[in-house]
């Protein structure tokens, strides 16, 4: 059966409503069609950064899958999603009550924010999916992005846990204009099928978007600190705080320098309470 892209607004930006498996279902029935897709992980720092951008959020509406990223994109589509009463006072009495228990949620009952997303798609995650597609569909895969040696140690772990990739290369480089031409020329020379880019949040998205068709590759994703992880400069954390969705204050620990950019996260929240409000009254 045919799948058909559902997007889901947030505040203006779409997020697709995919689990993993039809995400995989939908790459197979368009990578025939000979176009360049990219593929965006949103998290809740992204969706901030997309919500005040405009060219940002222009970049995701033009992009080919937008995933969510992290329980905050997930429990902002299902607040969005809530019934509040059209009384002035009852609607921001009930409307914060309902904003904690679904906060709440998160931890205790997980499986409440799984509508209308029904999964978190991480870069972390996917781009052992993205692998595996490549080893079956016989692609070649590119790295590009990262601290010295962190993408060939990155690639060779990826290659030791998916068998049989294929890796048509690997570059530093850096997501700064003038630096564009060279690393468009190394990836063509590839001749890769799939390019997992990490740059950081926006910047390599935005690379994608001015790029991936100049490259030849079929697939671009962001993946963020993904090389990292890979190539054992950081630890991600365990796998039952990811499935409750604490994955940010695990890196927030081990980094609280990071503490800024978590801030996004109540920036959001409050963004979203507000819109729901607002909006409630029309």
């Amino acid at each position: 059966m045919k799948i058909l892209r559902k997007k889901i607004d947030i505040l203006g930006i779409p997020v697709d409503s995919f689990t993993k498996e039809q995400a995989r279902r939908y790459l197979q029935q368009k990578i025939s069609s000979g176009t360049s897709m990219q593929i965006n992980t949103i998290n809740v720092e992204f969706l901030h950064r997309a919500i005040s951008d405009q060219a940002v959020a222009e970049m995701i509406r033009s992009s080919s899958l937008n995933f969510a990223d992290g329980v905050g994109v997930l429990w902002a589509a299902k607040f969005l999603t809530l019934d509040f009463p059209k009384n002035y006072f009852w609607r921001h009495i009930v409307g914060f009550l309902k904003l904690l228990l679904s906060l709440t949620t998160i931890i205790i009952y997980p499986g409440y924010i799984r509508k209308p997303i029904p999964e978190r798609i991480p870069g972390s995650d996917f781009i052992y999916d993205l692998s595996k597609f490549a080893v079956r569909n016989n692609l070649k895969v590119f790295l590009l992005g990262g601290d010295p040696s962190v993408p060939e140690q990155a690639a060779l772990k990826l290659q030791t846990d998916v068998l049989d990739l294929r890796v048509a290369g690997t570059y530093e480089g850096s997501p700064k204009i003038e630096d564009e031409e060279k690393i468009i020329s190394i990836v063509k020379k590839s001749e890769a099928d799939i390019l997992f880019v990490a740059y950081g949040v926006p910047a390599e998205e935005l690379w994608l978007e001015r790029n991936l068709g100049k490259t030849g590759a079929k697939i671009g994703i962001g993946v963020g600190g993904t090389f990292d992880f890979l190539a054992g400069r950081k630890k991600r954390a365990p796998k039952i705080v990811r499935l409750i969705g604490l994955e940010w204050l695990w890196r927030l620990i081990l980094e609280p320098r990071r503490y800024r950019r978590q801030l996004a996260l109540p920036k959001l929240v409050w963004q979203v309470f507000k819109y729901k409000i607002n909006s409630s009254n029309i």
